[in-house]
């Protein structure tokens, strides 16, 4: 309706009427997902080999593992294998600090950022590369793609996040949209499997072979075998 020059009301007629946009937010993911299924298959990643580091922010450097974790970076970063973690502080740090002393030069240290609830922190001081997002969504899939050609480390002191980026890729490499060895380090996964073999596999909820997906070790060192026999298959496929 609108108001007369000499008073009253007037009312519109309906076909005269704007008419208001209501978003379709179902529709819009639907897009989104689209173009996301699109690009995959329209670019595969970069053929790089890297170890993605999965593990707490929340272990302080006097931690006898914070030590371990920087060894094992030093030892890829010597044979210059690009490093990759959540870019945070805590065993994060050890690993690309790891990296980066034992690169020398140019090391490829990468985190994959998100900004956290209730806490400020900037990435750490040893990343040449640092990738940011606002969704855990979209720092999973970068995580993945970044991975697509590597070895995924997780450690023996991880949280929910390190737990939730290990159960994605056990998931990928068991449907076979990656093949890439899944280390879990420490005797937290080694009972976390046979908790796994108990309660899921025992019960016929996944197959024998799905339990065997996560090799685990007893020390961040005892890592690096497996790694670079992953690196040395990886540079064997980019020759032929």
């Amino acid at each position: 309706m609108t108001r007369k020059k000499n008073g009253g009301i007037a009312t519109i007629p309906l076909r005269c009427r704007a008419q208001a946009h209501v978003p379709n937010p179902e529709a819009g993911f639907r897009r989104a997902w689209q173009g996301l299924e699109e690009l995959e298959q329209s670019k595969k990643p970069r053929r790089i080999f890297r170890v993605i580091f999965f593990a707490s922010a929340r272990v302080p450097e006097t931690d006898p593992t914070y030590a371990e974790y920087k060894e094992l970076g030093i030892e890829l970063g010597k044979l210059r294998i690009d490093g990759v973690t959540g870019g945070g502080p805590g065993l994060m740090t050890a690993f690309n600090e790891g990296i980066v002393e034992g690169w020398k030069g140019n090391p490829w240290s990468h985190g994959v950022c998100i900004k956290q609830i209730n806490r400020d922190e900037p990435p750490n001081a040893f990343l040449k590369q640092a990738y940011y997002h606002r969704l855990i969504l979209t720092r999973l899939h970068q995580f993945v793609r970044l991975g697509f050609w590597g070895a995924v480390v997780v450690a023996d002191k991880a949280g929910y996040g390190s737990d939730l980026e290990k159960a994605l890729f056990h998931q990928l490499i068991q449907f076979d949209q990656l093949q890439v060895p899944l280390i879990g380090i420490g005797r937290m996964w080694q009972e976390r499997k046979a908790w796994e073999k108990k309660w899921i596999v025992d019960r016929g909820l996944a197959d024998p072979d799905d339990l065997d997906i996560m090799q685990c070790v007893p020390k961040a060192m005892d890592a690096l075998p497996i790694i670079l026999e992953a690196h040395a298959r990886f540079k064997a496929a980019i020759a032929a």
